[in-house]
């Protein structure tokens, strides 16, 4: 086993140990308490900050957390600004811990009191953040949390669910922490070898300069050498650890084989452990070569859905047995690789992603004609794409990271489309930003402007490692005038339809869609399709059906099967042959 250890950062080298006397043990407490069930709620665009500190909870209305209040009949329309509290007890162990309040994702802008206090603001429905309230929390009575979740930004067709939507936790750590560790683990062909690169993120919140060691293993397969890491007070550190092993003492993640590993890792000082980090980790090596996908050395093309995260009961919040009952049923038609959604993904379905060996593209929500967001070295969607990164940096099965979707000049002639100087900056700044995040996933922008008049220079081309493509015309001259305009990168079909389908049953591809579906399976540089969508959706944009739903998917919004998709299984088949 080779290794090399790089440190990122400088800091003294000073041993110290910042456990309290008095404090808990690292294993003799809970480390997570969930805030999740019953809170009260308020819908509210003109309450005063004032009023609501003061306010008596006790007469609002509730709602459970995780939750989209507009799944309520009564808040189904509501736009703007909701308002929920609860209290919480801190148990009497956590004395002497830092502790966190820590939210999965509140949708679009969010704040948060505690006992009266703002700990803070985010912006961004989909990504999660959190407080240090160590010195704020009471520990021996009553807290009260208040958020509020205003659902007035909305981007694209899908529906802006408003509230909690993901789940809120209470977390206890010592002073010293370790944040994420951000695995790498990459098959060479050639040497048979795996390289493994970790990346730990280790805070220090003690007013101690520390020494701790750091200890990974993953189970069945390897433990490196242990490492120290010295850290100053207040400070925080990226330390990296390399080292290699044999090739055949692994079995490589595949859409077929989703084979994973478990990742530990501990952190100690002088011998007692005070932090501790699992992750699932899949070894696989996903790369362009010319026009093609390779997957494990392999060369493979895959077709896929599209996936809106939408349900008439349970609104964007994910619940595990939709996620597990739509995956699977993707899976059932032969579906194997999609850009999901417009927005970062719920992290269990990302999980059952690698579970079941469904590849992903990951995207920020930055999209159409008239997106604020859309200019140059934005910080706002550079957070976005952090957080997502750093959340997700682990999922094998997200092999792509997406910086946008359809951005377009304004106006109704759709022959005239083409990026805005400030579109086709944003894309290509927001490119070189993800490559400072993740370095080892490709990079891509999904594109309406190639085949219009999108040209070199205008368009981004060089950055990208695959040109995604939407479709609702004659895909397969769409792609033609692509790859004549843009040759020698994969083309994917991330978006492909013509019309709505329809409502179930009867709704079905027209046989015009059909033939594009089945022609292009006979162009090379074509890697796969991706039909928008799985599933029909909530919506208030324009050619929305008077039921309030979408109709362009092969199911309904509660799953029923249309015609299509017996179709669409049909044709997936017909690929694989």
């Amino acid at each position: 086993m080779s290794k090399s250890i790089l440190f990122v950062f400088t800091f003294s080298l000073l041993m110290f140990s910042c456990k309290d006397n008095d404090s808990a043990e690292y294993g003799d407490y809970k480390k997570v308490i969930s805030l999740n069930g019953t809170w009260q709620f308020l819908a509210s665009n003109d309450v005063q900050i004032e009023d609501l500190i003061e306010a008596s909870y006790s007469e609002w209305d509730t709602l459970q957390v995780p939750g989209n209040w507009d799944t309520r009949d009564r808040y189904s329309e509501y736009v703007g600004k909701g308002y929920y509290q609860r209290e919480f007890n801190v148990p009497e162990n956590w004395d002497g811990k830092q502790i966190r309040i820590k939210f999965d994702a509140v949708y679009e802008r969010s704040k948060v009191w505690l006992n009266g206090t703002l700990l803070g603001e985010h912006v961004g429905g989909y990504t999660p953040f959190e407080f240090n309230i160590t010195d704020i929390v009471n520990l021996e009575e009553n807290n009260s949390v208040l958020v509020e979740a205003d659902n007035t930004y909305k981007r694209g067709a899908w529906w802006a669910w408003g509230g909690i939507s993901r789940n809120v936790s209470l977390e206890a750590h010592e002073d010293v922490r370790l944040v994420y560790q951000h695995i790498t683990s990459t098959p060479n062909f050639e040497t048979n070898k795996v390289q493994f690169t970790v990346k730990y993120k280790i805070e220090n919140n003690s007013n101690n300069a520390i020494t701790t060691q750091v200890q990974s293993n993953i189970v069945d397969v390897a433990k490196p050498e242990k490492i120290s890491v010295n850290i100053n007070a207040g400070g925080t550190k990226i330390a990296v650890l390399k080292f290699t092993e044999e090739l055949s003492k692994v079995k490589l993640w595949h859409f077929n084989t989703p084979n994973l590993y478990e990742f530990n890792s501990t952190l100690s000082i002088n011998g007692k452990v005070i932090a501790e980090k699992t992750d699932n980790i899949g070894i696989r090596k996903f790369e362009v070569k010319g026009e093609q996908f390779y997957l494990n050395n392999e060369a493979v093309r895959m077709n896929g859905v599209n996936r809106v995260h939408d349900h008439p009961d349970f609104g964007n919040t994910e619940p595990y047995h939709l996620v597990k009952q739509d995956m699977l049923d993707l899976k059932s038609l032969g579906c194997n690789f999609s850009r999901l959604m417009h927005a970062p993904l719920s992290k269990n379905l990302l999980k059952f992603c690698d579970s079941i060996g469904f590849l992903v593209v990951e995207e920020i929500p930055v999209w159409g004609d008239d997106d604020e967001q859309a200019f140059p070295n934005n910080p706002l969607t550079e957070r976005w794409m952090k957080e997502m990164i750093e959340r997700d940096f682990n999922n094998p099965s997200i092999v792509a990271w997406s910086v946008g979707n359809e951005l377009r000049n304004p106006g109704e002639d759709w022959s005239d489309k083409a990026l805005t100087k400030a579109q086709y900056s944003y894309v290509d700044s927001m490119l070189d930003y993800v490559a400072t995040l993740d370095n080892t996933r490709l990079k891509t922008y999904v594109t309406i402007t190639s085949y219009r008049k999108g040209e070199i220079g205008t368009e981004p081309y060089e950055k990208v490692d695959f040109i995604s493509m939407n479709s609702y015309g004659n895909a397969p001259v769409l792609a033609e005038k692509t790859h004549k305009k843009f040759p020698g990168k994969p083309i994917f079909i991330s978006e492909i339809g013509i019309g709505q389908i329809g409502a179930a049953p009867h709704g079905k591809l027209s046989d015009e869609l059909v033939d594009y579906l089945k022609k292009l399976k006979t162009y090379p540089y074509v890697t796969g399709v991706s039909l928008w969508s799985y599933n029909d959706y909530r919506s208030n944009y324009k050619g929305t059906p008077l039921s309030g739903f979408r109709e362009w998917g092969i199911v309904d919004a509660r799953r029923n099967k249309k015609e299509a998709y017996s179709q669409l299984k049909e044709i997936y088949k017909y690929w694989q042959e």
